[in-house]
């Protein structure tokens, strides 16, 4: 029997299906008996849970459900007394799940266990991974490095206070566990880590690494192989496990990581008349939001001459689109002195220009610019809305559309 196991907290009642698109990947590819435990609190509907029961029971497999909050009462109370400013505002409180593992089964006489986050696609026989030997080793996961072909992020507070080695920090996304090795106080040791080092970016990620970066094995990257860096290297679909990492699925379904999410999300019972409804009123809803969002732009630009701040790599498509005068600024980002030098005008000449952002990484110039006293649709816009992705070379978030099927 091969276990499997998932943290559910899923306040909306949307995250279930996610879950359920990966069991449904795990049965498609498999010939092994599985077991599905899905670690959850009040937040799993009675619709949800019935919706695992069928799926499961459609494949013959098996799917157990654990009440955190009734199992581990105090454990979730010392969770809350510790982390009561964090939970929801930084992380979600099912990111913990995980770590009570060891104490939900454990007893009922599991020694090893797969975890898997949601975002996650196994395009290969799950008995792959489950046939890794971990010997006396705490657990079995894939070097970050290796995950994302050398596009993980090095500036994490856990490499800068040597916590972990960037060469053996690894993904939490895909995880073996060898439930023998891990400590009984492994959910409480973790959250005291956190507590007492709060800057951590990653949460239960951190915590994992800090405990058993220098001790665990190593797996191959098709154990774990982030889509977006197989994307970069326009990779096709192979027998891996696919992260999904970064929100990256879109309903652009000649895509072959779209489509092979959508094959196994429409094999689930989440997949219905009243997805496909909700789906449509998601495009719409985009349509009027891009209608409003062009008739303030409108309005903003009368009588002004623009300043942009552009990706060099945007650069050719945004002076056609936008037919950029001679007399009209440009600043290439490059780097800090780029955006000082973009706020520096928009603090001189608010009433004389206004300013258009047509950058990859929006969101968080976005948060920066309101740092420091600048506002959407009244001191800047995002002009990557006018750009298609043919023309910016950038996949356009679609990930409400996703969420709200």
């Amino acid at each position: 029997m091969i276990h499997v196991c998932f943290g559910l907290y899923d306040k909306s009642g949307k995250y279930s299906k996610f879950v359920g698109a990966t069991m449904a990947s795990i049965f498609e590819k498999t010939s092994s008996l599985v077991t599905i435990h899905i670690l959850h609190d009040a937040t799993l509907t009675n619709d949800n849970r019935d919706k695992f029961s069928y799926l499961a029971g459609r494949y013959g497999q098996h799917v157990k459900f654990y009440d955190v909050e009734k199992i581990c009462p105090e454990e979730i109370a010392f969770l809350h007394e510790k982390l009561a400013d964090k939970i929801n505002s930084r992380f979600s409180v099912g990111t913990f799940y995980r770590l009570l593992m060891k104490k939900i089964l454990a007893p009922l006489g599991i020694e090893k266990v797969i975890y898997l986050d949601a975002d996650i696609i196994v395009n290969l026989d799950i008995a792959e991974l489950w046939q890794q030997d971990l010997k006396n080793l705490p657990l079995a996961a894939v070097p970050e490095e290796i995950a994302t072909l050398g596009y993980m992020i090095h500036e994490k507070y856990v490499f800068k206070k040597n916590f972990v080695n960037p060469k053996n920090y690894f993904c939490a996304g895909v995880i073996v566990f060898n439930l023998n090795v891990i400590s009984e106080n492994f959910f409480r040791d973790g959250v005291q880590f956190l507590l007492d080092y709060p800057a951590c970016e990653s949460h239960d990620q951190d915590i994992l690494n800090a405990f058993f970066s220098e001790n665990y094995l190593k797996l191959d990257q098709k154990f774990d192989s982030f889509v977006q860096a197989d994307r970069r290297r326009k990779f096709p679909v192979v027998k891996k496990i696919y992260h999904y990492a970064g929100r990256c699925i879109e309903l652009k379904l000649d895509e072959p990581y779209n489509r092979l999410f959508m094959d196994m999300f429409a094999l689930t019972p989440w997949f219905n008349v009243e997805t496909l409804s909700r789906i449509g009123e998601g495009f719409r809803a985009s349509n009027d939001t891009f209608n409003n969002l062009f008739q303030q732009y409108v309005k903003f630009c009368l009588d002004h001459r623009r300043v942009f701040l552009v990706d060099e790599a945007n650069l050719n498509a945004v002076k056609v689109i936008f037919d950029i005068r001679d007399d009209e600024k440009i600043i290439i980002l490059k780097d800090q002195n780029s955006i000082i030098e973009f706020m520096t005008m928009m603090r001189n000449q608010r009433k004389q220009k206004f300013f258009i952002t047509c950058l990859t990484n929006y969101e968080s110039v976005k948060i920066l610019l309101g740092q420091n006293g600048f506002a959407e649709f009244k001191d800047y816009v995002n002009g990557m809305f006018f750009l298609t992705r043919a023309q910016a070379n950038f996949s356009r978030p679609e990930w409400d559309l996703i969420n709200n099927m």
